[in-house]
């Protein structure tokens, strides 16, 4: 063996190992996939000065970049080596189960959310959630085509913190 291929193997070794503990690290500590997402997203949000339905729209981007970007580090080498149609598969399932906003106007939301349509008690616990907030003045939810419409009042929170506390709505209603 030449030392480029025993420093290839090396090399492949190493990143396995790294990718092992980087997804050992994320199962044990699994808050670091809340904070991280917000922190970065905030982060992002501010240094462009983005407020309203764009921050968080860039949100829910920066939110889905990293829940991806967990996933694969949370694969095992082995999932790895899954043939190109499973993938693909996969990610068209992934795909289908990404937030979005429909429409934004000030006072008023409409979100896709893929996961009341499936999920009746995650639909149940997000919208008693965003009813016991004080920001939110009325929500109706269309479980059919996936769609969620918050009248809120934002009182003295910018839109990027209502919009922050939106996401953190969602996200205690899929934990609960």
């Amino acid at each position: 063996m030449t030392n480029a291929t025993v420093t290839a193997e090396n090399s492949a070794i190493t990143t396995t190992e790294n990718k092992e503990q980087i997804a050992t690290f994320l199962k044990e500590h699994e808050e670091v996939e809340m904070i991280i997402p917000v922190m970065f997203g905030l982060f992002v949000t501010s240094q462009f000065q983005l407020r309203g339905a764009k921050a968080l729209l860039v949100n829910l981007g920066v939110a889905t970049v990293f829940r991806q970007l967990f996933k694969e580090l949370k694969k095992s080498p082995s999932q790895d080596t899954q043939s190109s149609t499973t993938q693909n598969q996969t990610n068209v399932s992934e795909d289908e189960e990404e937030m979005s906003i429909l429409h934004s106007v000030k006072g008023r939301i409409r979100l896709r959310i893929p996961q009341i349509k499936k999920d009746a008690l995650f639909a149940k616990r997000l919208e008693r959630l965003l009813n016991d907030d004080d920001n939110v003045l009325n929500v109706r939810m269309n479980r059919t085509v996936s769609s969620v419409v918050i009248k809120y009042d934002a009182g003295n929170l910018s839109d990027m913190d209502l919009g922050f506390k939106l996401m953190s709505i969602i996200d205690a209603a899929k934990g609960e």
